[in-house]
């Protein structure tokens, strides 16, 4: 009978082993499935974003088309409205114009303006020293159109639009034409 004791604790021990390697056979097993599952969603977030890189590709591409449409009826818009030497047409559906964009200055030689620019055509601040350039466009106004040395002027070309009436997605939409 002493022998029994020592025969039952050995198969015990033996089936408390045999547990805990099927228990970290099973752990390991679940640890294999979370990677796979893992990798599915890995591979499921790729393929959505191949999908969306596949939409906005399409939806540019017919985006572009439209614009190039749009462009055309414009560029119709504005000849119509150079044919009848106006400014203004009202129509029921929205509103041509033709307005001149005013004249710009640029600065393209800092150095050589500063050198022969007056002090009303410069606007110091304290550390800096940059050109003024609402006090230069009224200096080429005074003078009829003379330019400091150094400055640039871009004359204003004008400029074609059209106003739609109505509302889109609860905005009016207004577009100018190149």
């Amino acid at each position: 009978m002493s022998t029994e004791p020592h025969f039952m604790e050995a198969l015990l021990d033996e089936a408390i082993e045999q547990e805990q390697v099927q228990s970290e056979a099973y752990a390991d097993l679940v640890l294999i499935e979370i990677r796979d599952l893992t990798a599915r969603i890995e591979t499921t977030l790729e393929q959505a974003a191949a999908e969306k890189q596949i939409i906005d590709d399409w939806a540019l591409t017919r985006s572009a088309k439209l614009q190039e449409r749009i462009d055309f009826l414009s560029k119709k818009l504005e000849a119509f409205i150079a044919e009848r030497n106006v400014k203004t047409i009202d129509l029921a559906n929205g509103q041509l114009k033709v307005r001149k964009k005013p004249d710009r200055v640029e600065v393209q030689d800092m150095d050589q303006f500063l050198l022969h620019a007056s002090r009303d055509l410069v606007s110091t601040v304290p550390e800096s020293v940059k050109p003024d350039l609402m006090a230069i466009k009224q200096f080429v106004k005074r003078t009829g159109g003379r330019a400091p040395q150094g400055v640039r002027i871009i004359e204003g070309k004008e400029e074609f639009s059209y106003k739609l009436k109505g509302t889109t997605n609860g905005k009016s939409e207004s577009k100018a034409g190149a």
